[in-house]
């Protein structure tokens, strides 16, 4: 009982990082001009919807990863292997706080927000969301065969 709880913890607490690493390169994204929302401001043009395009692979590719690698430091971290224990943790808090820090300055960009930025952003979310589901899958899949 006890370990199935640990286990849903840690999916959870993966899923979570890889959703805060997709979200935080979603508003990096959008502040330097590359958001999902390049598409839904302009005319369709090829550039725009490249742009879209590359911003909507880089938060799935972003989520998936984070996801992917928290799960991998969360099953190291049970095994009781220390020495990937601590440089991953070092790692993540070292990530987290950066990230964090980063688009928290970049996000200070003084609009108002609309229909178009909600659209955008739960889009990243929802992308984030599954890709970090399946990054944390992936690694306790690989996990458990091991």
């Amino acid at each position: 009982m006890e370990d199935d709880a640990l286990r849903r913890l840690h999916y959870a607490a993966a899923i979570a990082i890889g959703v805060f690493a997709a979200i935080s390169i979603h508003i990096a994204l959008t502040v330097v001009g590359f958001g999902l929302d390049a598409v839904l401001r302009t005319a369709a043009s090829s550039r725009a919807q490249f742009v879209s395009a590359l911003a909507w692979w880089l938060i799935g590719a972003a989520g998936f990863i984070a996801g992917w690698g928290a799960s991998h430091y969360l099953i190291a971290a049970v095994r009781e292997r220390d020495l990937i224990y601590r440089i991953a943790r070092r790692f993540l808090i070292a990530v987290v706080l950066v990230v964090a820090t980063a688009a928290g300055i970049l996000s200070k960009t003084g609009s108002a927000g609309g229909a178009v930025d909600v659209a955008a952003s739960l889009a990243a979310l929802g992308v984030g969301s599954i890709c970090a589901f399946c990054g944390a899958r992936l690694a306790f899949l690989n996990a458990e065969q091991v």
